[in-house]
């Protein structure tokens, strides 16, 4: 009886000296699925993968360097500059390439002009009204790259622009008929007189586009670039050619632009 006494006296203190231990190593495993649970969360803030779709209106302004324009051009024909400052109006479509994360590829075309109108002035004892204008338009593919930043429903997206487009100078100076014509109307004598100089170019546009999303359906968006252009050779009135354009040769549509659309669509 005693030998069992004293065996379960040292079974109970075996028992005591373990339980600590185990309430420890409980708590360590406890600590262990906290820690494993906040990884979860972690991985969980990471942003999702881009998808859009859609299209809308633009408006934007571009600044071309028309320094050259208002000395060979519209100082000697109305006496005055033409605003180096042109309101171009146009719009946009794109789309995700499914098979490239984050990028995204569209179409676009854009166009605007400077004018001076309308200025009265005496030809050869004749009065007559003289018009300019400056216009510049293209339409090209857009290259667009997504930046993986977790924003929220906001944007930031490089872009490259490369397309075809135009610059034309419309000059014309006319007379009130007192009634129509058409032999009177290419006759040597006449003050009518309407030309359009045109010329073609490539165009290449860099720029930086701010986007936000609103509701998944519609998007704004705020970018700013440079409009780039290699210009060809100068034509007048729709394909006559221009023996010495040197007046002409320093007239392109390049410059600084900013721009603000609109878009409906899919979105993220």
């Amino acid at each position: 009886m005693l030998f069992s006494t004293r065996l379960f006296s040292l079974l109970l203190l075996l028992a005591l000296a373990i339980a600590p231990s185990a309430a420890f190593a409980q708590i360590e495993e406890d600590t262990t699925t906290w820690n494993d649970s906040e990884l979860y969360e972690d991985e969980a803030t990471e942003a999702p993968p881009y998808f859009a779709v859609g299209g809308g209106p633009m408006v934007g302004l571009f600044m071309p360097n028309l320094d050259a324009f208002n000395k060979n051009i519209a100082q000697p024909f109305v006496g005055q500059d033409v605003s180096n400052s042109v309101l171009m109006v146009g719009g946009q479509g794109f789309i995700s390439v499914p098979w490239v994360a984050n990028l995204r590829v569209g179409g676009l075309g854009y166009g605007g002009r400077s004018e001076q109108c309308c200025l009265d002035t005496v030809v050869d004892g004749q009065s007559v009204s003289r018009t300019l204008e400056y216009n510049v338009g293209y339409g090209g593919l857009s290259i667009d790259y997504v930046l993986p930043l977790n924003l929220g429903k906001f944007y930031i997206v490089p872009s490259l622009v490369l397309g075809l487009g135009s610059v034309e100078v419309f000059a014309q100076q006319a007379t009130q008929r007192g009634e129509f014509n058409i032999t009177n109307e290419f006759g040597q004598a006449s003050k009518n007189i309407t030309h359009n100089y045109h010329s073609t170019f490539f165009l290449y546009m860099p720029q930086l586009q701010f986007e936000y999303t609103f509701a998944g359906f519609m998007m704004t968006r705020l970018s700013v670039g440079y409009q780039g252009t290699a210009m060809g050779e100068w034509e007048v009135d729709r394909g006559v050619g221009i023996t010495n354009s040197s007046q002409l040769d320093d007239i392109n549509g390049s410059g600084l632009i900013a721009n603000f659309g609109v878009f409906f669509g899919l979105f993220p």
